[in-house]
């Protein structure tokens, strides 16, 4: 069977992959483009990477049932944000990245969302023209660091989160542990906007129990293992990518390949040779 481990929370997959799961020392988890060339993540690397930016938000006050939204392309940090705000027991509200501000105002203001991780000072220019509007936003978090713009009110890089992270850790030891263990399967996990295309987005409400039953269940359908490597192109903000391309393929322990994007499909096939698209 294909299935590694059969989890109930995406946090108690995290906690698999990153504890129990040994998987080969040349083994990696995700692939993405650094100048030019695919470079691999290791499953270590996704742990330091994730808590520290999960002790982080937990400083920022990120815990249960606190809503944060991401709004980035396809790219590490996006994984390392959805598994560190699940952790603490939050929900996290992916919006597409070519949402209007106008959109994005809405959701931010309908989900309630705390805080906002966004990928770039394209998306930072979105969030400054409408942050007056937004009023349960108290920190805005971007992902590439040299789009940090001081003149923005609570504004911090991923990096200055993890290093909020760092000095939290040794204060709190065991809060990520202990949070992961409170987490139940009908909790709610995250909330999906519609596209709004007939009126106002619709946010969709998601329970652990509804995506990983989802993946559970496809795993012990198809033969998917170790040796099948994925090339992920769908906005992991949608749902569908998000169970089949994220977390399906981390639960068989199947290396993950980021495309550039949409136009590098065809180029990435080539150069990935993936197996399952």
């Amino acid at each position: 069977m294909a299935l590694l481990k059969a989890c109930n929370t995406i946090p108690e997959l995290y906690q698999f992959l990153t504890e129990e799961y040994k998987p080969a020392a040349e083994d990696f988890i995700i692939h993405r483009k650094v100048d030019g060339k695919y470079k691999g993540i290791s499953y270590n690397e996704l742990k330091e990477e994730t808590n520290s930016f999960a002790y982080g938000l937990s400083s920022l006050g990120v815990g249960k049932g606190v809503k944060v939204a991401i709004i980035s392309e396809n790219r590490p940090e996006w994984v390392y944000s959805d598994f560190a705000i699940l952790a603490l027991s939050g929900i996290d509200v992916p919006l597409f990245p070519s949402l209007t501000s106008d959109s994005i105002e809405f959701i931010l203001n309908n989900s309630e969302s705390k805080g906002v991780i966004i990928s770039n000072k394209f998306q930072l220019n979105k969030i400054r023209k409408i942050i007056d509007k937004c009023k349960y936003i108290k920190f805005i978090i971007v992902l590439n660091e040299s789009d940090f713009d001081a003149d923005v009110e609570n504004l911090y890089t991923f990096k200055q989160v993890q290093e909020l992270g760092n000095s939290h850790m040794p204060r709190h030891p065991n809060l990520l542990e202990d949070s992961i263990k409170q987490i139940d399967e009908n909790d709610v996990c995250t909330l999906i906007y519609t596209s709004g295309t007939t009126g106002e987005p619709k946010g969709v409400i998601l329970t652990h129990k509804n995506i990983m039953s989802n993946v559970n269940s496809t795993l012990e359908t198809f033969p998917i293992t170790e040796d099948d490597v994925f090339l992920s192109f769908l906005p992991l903000c949608h749902s569908f990518e998000r169970m089949a391309g994220y977390y399906t393929a981390f639960a068989a322990g199947s290396p993950v390949y980021y495309a550039e994007s949409i136009e590098t499909v065809a180029a990435n096939l080539i150069e990935v040779k993936p197996t399952i698209m």
